[in-house]
């Protein structure tokens, strides 16, 4: 009995005999998922994508990633799959009329909707109640100019506030961690200190980092606040689950990098991970990265282009191992830059989970 007949992506990504034969190459699976996929050439599409899913997360289990991050990468991912698919099905499926039913269901969502967010306002009142008693007396900044103002915390630091932002924190900072309170919008740039993590907690969201740069966006009565990192990597909870009292596992969290962002919005309840709408190329990376190729794989262009801006952009390099390159990739932003090679070598790309997904077909041919 083929129990693999059903599958579609995200059961793929999921099932465990696919994730061995993924991150460890054994030659005895190389030849099931061989044979399977010849046998069932329907299917072949979604093996594909599956396989390059987790390879993008097995590829940061190179980078000393833990077990538990793995594990809430692929559930991060399969979550974004079938919010997806939910949306195009949304999307296409139109109301025919306006019944009661129709109604009711609205009413039911709007309902549930506005429960998830109240809920996820009280936890995070709850939290910075607790957070704000165990301090006698917090040092606040406030901007209330019309530009952006520049804080030197005490560890050196850097906080940017945005106007309107206000930040709350203890004097001086605890021996085991530097923790402050964040609302409105602001840039860090964290020092490194492996013995303190750095805490900052928004309204519905707490951001774990050890030393890196990023913008927290917590506007009061959105109901969605966005993380985006700019450099580094940073975990990312909300509020609820960092509460608990094991919140230091990663699984937890969400694991957000370079060019990356998480999005929450308190009427889903889930975290979302995205490309930044503008990725930009690391500093120091820049020599990564030539501004013209002529005749050169299209596999190391790729690579070039992941490692200047510290982006995971996964392909079959097999696949595309004799397709050749020659552009000119200088100023473009870069989603046009993708545009640009996957045109040349008649592939197309998508961003999923922040990730960049190449598809495209053998050159040889």
């Amino acid at each position: 009995m083929n129990k693999y007949k059903d599958y579609v992506v995200e059961d793929f990504v999921l099932d465990l005999n696919f994730q061995n034969w993924v991150r460890n190459h054994s030659p005895d699976l190389d030849v099931f998922w061989e044979n399977y996929k010849k046998a069932n050439p329907g299917q072949q599409n979604d093996i594909h994508k599956a396989r390059l899913l987790l390879s993008a997360v097995y590829y940061r289990y190179d980078s000393n990633i833990s077990e538990e991050e793995i594990e809430g990468e692929i559930s991060a991912l399969v979550q974004q799959i079938r919010s997806e698919k939910e949306t195009v099905l949304l999307t296409a499926n139109r109301p025919i009329s306006r019944s009661i039913l129709t109604w009711l269901a609205a009413a039911v969502v709007i309902i549930v909707g506005g429960l998830v967010v109240w809920l996820n306002l009280r936890v995070a009142d709850n939290n910075e109640t607790a957070l704000t008693d165990s301090r006698k007396t917090l040092f606040e900044k406030i901007n209330q100019s019309n530009s952006s103002q520049t804080l030197i915390l005490e560890d050196s630091s850097i906080v940017v506030l945005e106007p309107g932002a206000r930040l709350r924190m203890q004097p001086s900072f605890d021996t085991d961690k530097r923790e402050v309170l964040l609302t409105g919008t602001a840039f860090f740039k964290i020092r490194k200190d492996v013995k303190r993590p750095f805490l900052v907690h928004s309204k519905m969201l707490t951001t774990r980092v050890l030393g890196t740069s990023f913008t927290v966006k917590a506007n009061r009565g959105s109901g969605k606040e966005i993380i985006e990192v700019k450099e580094g990597k940073v975990s990312v909870y909300k509020t609820a689950d960092f509460g608990k009292s094991n919140a230091t596992r990663e699984s937890y969290g969400m694991v957000v990098t370079s060019n990356q962002k998480v999005i929450f919005d308190a009427r889903e309840g889930i975290l979302l991970k995205a490309l930044s709408d503008n990725p930009e190329i690391l500093p120091g990376k820049a020599g990564r990265f030539q501004s013209g190729y002529v005749n050169t794989p299209v596999t190391k262009v790729l690579k070039d282009l992941a490692n200047a801006y510290q982006v995971d952009i996964i392909f079959d390099e097999k696949l595309l191992a004799d397709c050749p390159l020659t552009a000119t990739l200088a100023d473009q932003p870069l989603r046009e830059k993708l545009t640009i090679i996957c045109e040349a070598i008649e592939a197309q790309y998508e961003i999923l989970d922040g990730k960049v997904m190449i598809y495209g077909k053998s050159c040889t041919n």
